[in-house]
């Protein structure tokens, strides 16, 4: 339940500050960094389903056909949960890395998810920008969600 309260006001985010303030012409990624911030700290599964739930809460407010960012923020949040498998104790710096690489990706999982479905959008040239600046804000933005996102998918301890 806590997930879908805080996915709202991330996505409330994304879609009134985030799409305003637009570094360079590109919006930050809000729903891409909190998906990979659970992949990063919880692994593949974990991850997998914030990005199902984060994506197809997103597709709601985007005008393309509904379960592409799902799809996409899917797979972001089963490729930052990869890293688990590499790294089982991380060093904070290592995780804020691997959600750099997260972040990347997942903009490139983005347009061939949409080609996959013949919408235009493919890899563009834009896409080294969009990209550059996603990775820069979601970086910065990173150690802060990942508290935001331990205490979303932490299990509550049982009461005795």
């Amino acid at each position: 339940m806590r997930l879908v309260l805080v996915l709202f006001f991330v996505l409330a985010l994304q879609t009134t500050l985030f799409a305003q303030l637009r570094p360079f012409g590109v919006a930050g990624q809000m729903m891409l960094l909190f998906t990979a911030c659970a992949g990063v700290t919880y692994g593949i599964t974990i991850g997998t389903i914030t990005g199902l739930v984060a994506g197809l809460m997103y597709d709601l407010t985007l005008a393309t056909p509904l379960g592409i960012g799902s799809l996409a923020l899917g797979v972001v949040g089963a490729t930052a949960g990869i890293y688990l498998y590499f790294f089982p104790t991380p060093i904070w710096w290592l995780r804020i890395f691997a959600i750099a690489v997260a972040s990347a990706l997942g903009e490139i999982y983005f347009p061939i998810a949409q080609a996959m479905v013949g919408l235009d959008g493919w890899i563009q040239f834009r896409i080294i920008k969009v990209i550059a600046v996603v990775v820069v804000v979601n970086t910065l933005f990173a150690p802060g969600m990942l508290v935001v996102s331990r205490w979303v998918l932490s299990e509550r301890k049982a009461r005795t």
